[in-house]
């Protein structure tokens, strides 16, 4: 008996160190001072460290003022690398839709999210079905065509 209690002490013990070790850490100050910066009036939800392209990052998840949500990528020292938002899909410039129904004849944009890089790149992102297998496309502002996913 004191074997079973022993060893469901220890399995609690250890399930709680795992919990505690998964659970979201904090965005370090200067992500935090970023997103304040950049996006006033906005409420952080969610901030968690990840290694994109081999960069270190932090995604942050916002909503805005008029609450709208917003994701957020930024350097481990603050700089906003990219910014990503749904938009509705009548709102995705005529140059990608053409772009897009040029390419993929048979498919309809089933959602759309609005990616700008840096300063004032700006990416439209559609997601797609054909053939029962989903995908997305990403295309530049003018309609430049930049992979699929």
């Amino acid at each position: 008996m004191k074997t079973l209690a022993l060893a469901a002490a220890l399995l609690a013990t250890s399930v709680a160190h795992a919990h505690a070790d998964d659970a979201p850490r904090p965005c370090p100050a200067a992500v935090t001072s970023a997103l304040a910066r950049s996006f006033p009036k906005s409420t952080l939800g969610s901030c968690k460290a990840e290694r994109e392209d081999g960069h270190d990052q932090f995604e942050a998840r916002l909503t805005l003022a008029d609450g709208t949500a917003l994701e957020v990528d930024v350097s481990p020292t603050g700089d906003v690398l990219q910014t990503e938002q749904v938009v509705p899909v009548d709102q995705v410039p005529a140059a990608v839709t053409k772009a897009f129904a040029a390419k993929y004849p048979a498919a309809k944009i089933a959602r759309a999210e609005k990616q700008t890089r840096g300063a004032k790149a700006v990416f439209f992102e559609l997601a797609f079905q054909t053939a029962g297998k989903k995908s997305e496309a990403t295309f530049a502002n003018d309609g430049h065509f930049v992979e699929e996913e």
